[in-house]
């Protein structure tokens, strides 16, 4: 991946319009006698062994160009402030580009108490996995599966045949959480089962909804129209999909834009949710007003919360969401 794609992602991820999703044929069950305070709400929630404030990560972006770097520090220090994992991008231009490496040392440096999680592609060996981790010092490594993307990408992977074995390789080589996290596409039960098959614990569906690959990659190269622009399932589908995985932690990122989005995504199964349009959005914005959004999106979790009469992310469940008797 090359500097300039890395600046095209952000370009085009900030100019691309919100994208029709399935949160809102998802309808929850709420208790029209609250017995309740919004006070009462507690969002702690604990996964990797560790204890964050609230049941929302920063999800995957972006790094090693300029532009990326100082979006990483502005998205660090939101994470930082909040207690929330940080999700950097591809750290592929590391192994490429001169200076790059010691850019995300310098990151970890800025914030050694941050929970940070490495990212990689599933071309990257065992070593390199593991350099991918040293320099940022990452608490846990994710390794996007981006498949469709590759394929509609002008200069993106044909050859996908050691994916699942370099996967495999890497969760039993590591000694940190491994992430597998789609990047906006969705997983079915085949990849699920596949991976869990493997032995992977965490997983990330992302599914369509959120920020849309094909047509950025359409965008950077001028293409008016791609035979892959449907491709993929909803995050709501996946989540669903996954419901009887066992012995798997879900995640659940892709067209989450409100704290409903999120209340939603717990009740179906997803351990925390991760947000990236939305926390590259606040990178742009003064210091207080994307605080601001931050705070009202905490606010609207614990209002949703309020409306469903609990009080912990641990007592969502599927129980909350209204099967209608007409369909």
């Amino acid at each position: 991946m090359s500097k300039k794609r890395k600046d095209d992602h952000i370009k085009f991820a900030r100019k691309q319009k919100e994208l029709e999703n399935d949160f809102t044929k998802i309808r929850l069950i709420h208790h029209s006698v609250p017995s309740i305070s919004v006070d009462d709400i507690n969002l702690e929630t604990s996964y990797f062994n560790r204890s964050f404030s609230y049941p929302f990560y920063i999800s995957a972006m972006t790094g090693g160009n300029d532009e990326g770097n100082n979006i990483n520090y502005r998205l660090a220090t939101i994470a930082s402030k909040y207690n929330i994992p940080f999700f950097v991008g591809s750290q592929s231009l590391a192994f490429k580009e001169k200076g790059v490496k010691e850019q995300y040392i310098a990151l970890r440096k800025a914030f050694p108490h941050l929970f940070i999680v490495s990212n990689i592609n599933p071309n990257f060996t065992l070593m390199m996995a593991k350099e991918a981790i040293d320099m940022l010092g990452a608490n846990a490594l994710a390794i996007h599966v981006n498949s469709i993307q590759e394929i509609v990408m002008k200069e993106g992977d044909r050859d996908f045949s050691k994916w699942l074995i370099n996967i495999e390789t890497i969760v039993k080589g590591v000694n940190v959480p491994v992430i597998i996290k789609e990047v906006g596409y969705g997983m079915h039960k085949v990849t699920l089962d596949a991976l869990h098959k493997i032995g992977v614990k965490y997983i990330d569906i992302s599914g369509t909804g959120g920020t849309n690959f094909t047509i950025i990659e359409s965008e950077r190269n001028k293409v008016k129209d791609s035979a892959f622009k449907d491709f993929g399932i909803s995050t709501v589908e996946s989540l669903m999909l996954a419901e009887d995985l066992k012995d798997v932690t879900i995640f659940a990122s892709g067209g989450v834009r409100n704290g409903v989005n999120v209340v939603k995504s717990l009740c179906l199964g997803a351990k925390a949710v991760g947000m990236a349009r939305f926390f590259l959005d606040i990178a742009y914005l003064e210091e207080n007003e994307g605080y601001h959004k931050i705070d009202t999106l905490i606010d609207e979790i614990k209002k949703t919360m309020v409306l469903l009469n609990v009080k912990t992310p641990s007592e969502l469940t599927t129980k909350f969401i209204f099967k209608s008797p007409l369909v």
